[in-house]
């Protein structure tokens, strides 16, 4: 799933004081270590590579390391990142990656286990570095390939509750905190008929959202061995919840996706809104939104399971032939370090470090209200169980999905289904 825009502060907010006493000049750790030596990084062009690219320099005269960066277009980098690596001409020490690629690209060989890197204490500040400052999804992320350690998340977003305040008063409606009271609120707002209580994926990404559902619920799309358990009875009573709240989205959300659920939000068609994090700033955004002034945001609802929205983060990670790996790690130790992570927050762009939510001055980027939403999300948030043949599973996933929405089939049926052609999938 691409995610192309992350949160960013307007003009305003990214120039707001701000001073941040460096770890570094107070550690007698080495970074100089390898001072004389070049490594070779490559990054997607995303907020995240625009907020520290103008720091690299501040690495490079902390380490006396060179830093060569490539960096390219999204999609194109995606696809020349494996064309590069399947061809065996790939030659970048660091570059980042999405945590949907690390089955395969643990399976291939293709990025390095960063364990004994982090337990090495000539080669990681340990104590500053703090791995366990990170939020647990984020932690997950790391080893979410199956065989190793190989990534570390260098940005963050989660399922949220964001909603037109304007639309709730107007219906007498107070911002639901369970899964049973926002359907009752989507019921409640869309007795008018002039305006929609929620918009939701219904499209072809609607796994995506559908799994804070299904892990809210006490479920999971498979366990710990890949056996499948999509037609649990947790995950059945997921499925009931979303076809209901979908009752009250606009019509045609079958076919909705990330852009579509945006603009019933945008324009005010709908009342609330499930989804990502990242949609808040488009909101209060006065070129495009109508309901400026009008948002509110809350942690993701919690169901019989509590509260487990999706999450989603951006990666980092050594390649397997990287020349200079140590001298890799080092960068990879330092942009994503408390240090820089919170530098890159008070440029916009949330981090996974959950000391990165607390700085003095974050509340002049985004609203104390949004801070809190997301970071109560992220503390329990989960993140897909991703797999060699993930992008296989969802397809009848998706499907029935689809099916149950639009009533030609129920939950039950339609899970088990599922669970049928993921067995076969997965033999």
């Amino acid at each position: 799933m691409k995610r192309r825009n992350f949160l960013m502060a307007t003009g305003a907010a990214l120039a707001a004081p701000y001073l941040l006493r460096s770890a570094y000049a107070q550690s007698s750790f080495d970074w100089k270590q390898h001072s004389g030596k070049t490594i070779s990084v490559a990054m997607a062009r995303h907020p995240w590579q625009e907020a520290i690219e103008p720091m690299i320099n501040e690495f490079q005269d902390l380490t006396g390391i060179t830093v060569k960066l490539t960096k390219l277009p999204e999609a194109q980098y995606l696809t020349k990142i494996v064309a590069d690596l399947t061809g065996g001409v790939f030659s970048q020490d660091v570059f980042m990656t999405q945590y949907y690629d690390a089955p395969s690209y643990q399976e291939k060989g293709w990025t390095r286990d960063i364990a004994p890197y982090l337990d090495n204490a000539k080669l990681t500040d340990k104590a500053a570095y703090d791995w366990d400052d990170f939020f647990p999804a984020a932690r997950d992320v790391s080893k979410i390939g199956g065989k190793y350690a190989d990534r570390v998340a260098i940005t963050a977003e989660a399922q949220t509750l964001v909603y037109n305040t304007e639309l709730l008063k107007a219906a007498g409606v107070e911002p639901p905190k369970t899964v049973a009271e926002t359907i009752a609120a989507a019921a409640k707002i869309s007795e008018g008929g002039t305006v929609s209580g929620m918009t939701m994926r219904g499209g072809n990404d609607n796994w995506w959202p559908f799994y804070g559902f299904v892990r809210s619920f006490g479920g999971e799309y498979v366990d710990g061995n890949l056996k499948p358990l999509i037609n649990s009875g947790e995950a059945k009573q997921a499925l009931e919840a979303y076809v209901k709240l979908a009752s009250y989205c606009p019509p045609g959300m079958t076919s909705y996706g990330w852009d579509e659920i945006n603009t019933a939000m945008l324009s005010g068609q709908a009342a609330m809104f499930l989804d990502s994090s990242v949609i808040y700033s488009r909101l209060q955004d006065k070129e495009s939104s109508t309901i400026v002034g009008k948002v509110g945001v809350a942690p993701f609802v919690e169901g019989p399971g509590g509260r487990h929205g999706h999450s989603h983060f951006w990666t980092i990670s050594l390649a397997s032939n990287a020349p200079e790996p140590e001298a890799g790690w080092l960068f990879l130790q330092w942009a994503t370090s408390k240090d820089l992570q919170a530098k890159i927050a008070m440029k916009g762009v949330l981090a996974p470090r959950a000391s990165a939510w607390k700085l003095e001055g974050l509340s002049s980027v985004f609203p104390d209200e949004f801070l809190e939403a997301v970071r109560t999300s992220l503390e329990t948030a989960v993140v897909s169980p991703a797999n060699l043949k993930f992008f296989e599973l969802m397809d009848p996933l998706r499907a029935q999905v689809q099916e149950a929405i639009l009533g030609n089939v129920q939950a039950s049926e339609a899970l088990d289904k599922v669970q049928s052609e993921w067995e076969k999938i997965l033999v």
